[in-house]
């Protein structure tokens, strides 16, 4: 009898990791193997030493929006251009090594960028400061995704040995509240529009990642020969977004390692990796619209505290000897293709027969009121919009019109003269900016692009909780939806400016709202309200606490962190959630959470569904994570970690009139010191 090729190739590999040290998890039923080169090949991978843009899509071929590279430009105040700043040629010959770590080095928190070009290096580009300690806050973003490549030239010393890798991009980590180095924290880490490209290194990986709170990598393509593509294996990494990314090559094309603050990922493509397209080695993934082309499995999840929800996958390309995704902790699947596989699932080393899953769960979903189907599950789902304005006419700058950045003066008057300019981008130099009464955003506004800049609200007019008021009001306007990115909201430590009136953003409009890379934090009463009537609200990369969505409202939201928050007025008492869906349709990839008290209310016919949830599990005297209360609909997908200091009592609460159906926290599945919940219906 022959044993399979996946159980030989696991035991062969497994020996070859440990001799190499790295530490590879199987299980049966989860294998392993490698891919020659010629196989690379013969799946299409272009090779890293000899990158190229992919092939124009013909007129009747939709475009993959893993694969989407936009034409970036922006004013020249609002970035720092490494051409022009820094003399990088970008020339593919010249080593451009020295001058991008200068920029790197010399402007942490601000954007640097790339225009259209190949950025010959010869070393590690690291997120360290003037004195080398690590820093968080690297923003960087190309020109085009497929002509701004950062290149690690051939042979490069350092990058040989495979099994002892370096990556070509480090992000940094810092603690924000004290600036100090070396801590786990990837706060503003922002990548964005370019090609990592690791040449003919085997010792190479494309990008040593780390994200917290308001994190992202969006449009990149990593190509090459080494480890990973994308590597996030340090031990606080997420909550993080990963989106638009395609990753050619490599032994897997995203790694991950154990956690517990959970990553989203939305739009990948993996293709020609030799170990798997994604390894989760213990970490809450929610992942949306993956494509694989690979003949080893797509996804492995090796960890028992692996929590996986993924919705639409079009896994092709596999080898018959294995599964496309090979998981030991808890899944859910939903709508999952495959060709070339044995099956679609192996899961705990059990074969589940189908090339093809419209949902599989790991574990029984929990049903309190099995007569009565619920309306939350698979609800349907809007791309977050994009708006790319290129014309340099199209931005007004607040500085130009008086506002100075971080003088503690105050800025309100020259940013509301900016939103009233008739340009449709309002830009900000970064920096922070005192605002004493509410910005109005209305006439041809479509985004106020912040680029890392900080709103502080100051004076007396967010100091009335009876009365609140909003930071920035959006209202009735001519274009078609409004965008604002960027921005963090915050009173700085020690100013006494009150400040328990305050809400973020007020949504006065049936326009759609769009709120990306945005944070709230200190003391506040809601981070958004919305009037009678509001447009739809997307929520892409968002760190705040203190929603309210009523009535017909519409809600998609991606790595949504309803972060702590020193919450004023009504949402200061502990019994009311942090979340509240009163009536409105809310859809959330990624939620994540470490708070005390109720985390989301459903109720008045609302309807909630969440996919792939992390829950850090913090003591609460109220202890019930989500409700359900008459008339609503909720499908969740979530996992737990519940440190030392107390878990919730109730993870779900449904009630219909007098009857209150409870999953308490024992009847979820293990995992370690948190719980599991593949799915929950009611």
């Amino acid at each position: 009898t022959r044993l399979s090729s996946e159980t030989t190739a696991a035991a062969a590999l497994t020996i070859l990791s440990l001799v190499g040290g790295v530490a590879v998890a199987c299980t049966a039923g989860v294998g392993i193997r490698t891919v020659s080169s010629a196989a690379a090949h013969s799946q299409g991978l272009t090779p890293a030493s000899t990158p190229g843009p992919a092939p124009a899509p013909s007129s009747t071929t939709p475009v993959d929006p893993a694969l989407a590279s936009p034409r970036l430009r922006f004013p020249a105040d609002a970035v720092i251009d490494v051409k022009r700043a820094y003399h990088a040629a970008g020339d593919g010959t010249t080593d451009d090594t020295a001058a991008l770590q200068k920029a790197i080095t010399e402007n942490p928190g601000r954007t640097i960028y790339l225009p259209s070009g190949t950025y010959l290096v010869s070393r590690a580009l690291e997120a360290r400061d003037r004195s080398g300690n690590w820093r968080a806050g690297l923003r960087l973003i190309g020109e085009d995704r497929d002509t701004t490549i950062i290149r690690l030239a051939d042979h490069a010393t350092g990058f040989a040995n495979h099994w002892s890798p370096r990556p070509v991009l480090r992000t940094g980590a810092s603690d924000v509240a004290t600036d100090r180095s070396g801590q786990d924290s990837g706060y503003g880490n922002q990548l964005d529009n370019f090609t990592i490209d690791t040449g003919a290194n085997p010792g190479a990986n494309g990008i040593d990642y780390t994200g917290s709170n308001v994190a992202a990598v969006r449009r990149l393509t990593i190509t090459g020969h080494g480890q990973a593509g994308l590597s996030m294996t340090r031990s606080l990494t997420g909550p993080a977004l990963i989106s638009q990314l395609a990753v050619q090559g490599f032994d897997y094309g995203i790694r991950v390692a154990p956690g517990r603050y959970g990553l989203t990922m939305e739009h990948l493509n993996l293709s020609g990796q030799r170990i798997a397209g994604l390894e989760n080695a213990g970490n809450i993934l929610a992942m949306r619209d993956l494509t694989s082309t690979n003949t080893v499995p797509a996804i492995r999840s090796t960890g028992r505290t692996g929590f996986v929800s993924l919705i639409d996958a079009n896994l092709t390309g596999g080898d018959s000897d294995f599964s496309a995704i090979q998981s030991v902790g808890e899944l859910l699947a939903r709508r999952i293709s495959t060709a070339g596989y044995r099956s679609a699932i192996t899961q705990s080393g059990r074969i589940i027969a189908g090339a093809s899953a419209a949902q599989y769960l790991s574990k029984a979903a929990f049903v309190p009121f099995p007569g009565t189907a619920t309306t939350a599950t698979d609800l349907p789902v809007r791309e977050t919009p994009d708006y790319l304005p290129s014309a340099p006419g199209d931005w007004a700058s607040v500085t130009e019109l008086g506002a100075k950045p971080d003088d503690n003066g105050d800025d309100t008057t020259a940013f509301q003269q900016a939103l009233d300019s008739g340009k449709p981008v309002i830009y900000l130099r970064t920096g922070r900016y005192v605002i004493s009464r509410t910005l109005h955003v209305r006439g041809a506004v479509r985004e106020i692009a912040g680029f890392g800049s900080t709103l502080t609200p100051g004076g007396a007019a967010f100091g009335n909780a009876a009365a609140p008021a909003a930071l920035i009001q959006v209202e009735d306007g001519t274009g078609a939806d409004v965008t604002i990115s960027d921005l963090t909201v915050t009173r700085p430590r020690g100013e006494a400016s009150p400040t328990d009136g305050l809400i973020g953003f007020a949504h006065r409009t049936t326009r759609p709202l769009i709120l990306t890379d945005i944070g709230c934090c200190g003391r506040y009463q809601a981070s958004y309200q919305a009037a009678a009537g509001a447009g739809p609200l997307y929520l892409e990369d968002v760190s705040a606490s203190g929603w309210r969505f009523d009535r017909a409202q519409l809600v998609w939201a991606r790595q949504f962190n309803n972060v702590d928050s020193d919450l004023a007025g009504p949402a200061a008492n502990t019994r009311v959630a942090r979340l509240v869906n009163a009536g409105a349709t809310v859809w959330m990839l990624g939620f994540e959470s470490e708070q005390d008290g109720p985390l989301v209310r459903t109720e008045h016919g609302g309807r909630t569904e969440v996919l792939g949830g992390a829950v850090y599990e913090s003591g609460s005297v109220h202890g019930t994570a989500f409700e359900c209360l008459d008339g609503s609909s909720i499908s969740l997908s979530f996992a737990t970690t519940g440190p030392s200091n107390g878990g919730y009592r109730v993870l779900v609460r449904q009630q219909r009139g007098t009857l209150s159906l409870d999953l308490a926290r024992g009847q979820a599945a293990w995992r370690a010191d948190g719980r599991a919940v593949p799915l929950y219906t009611g």
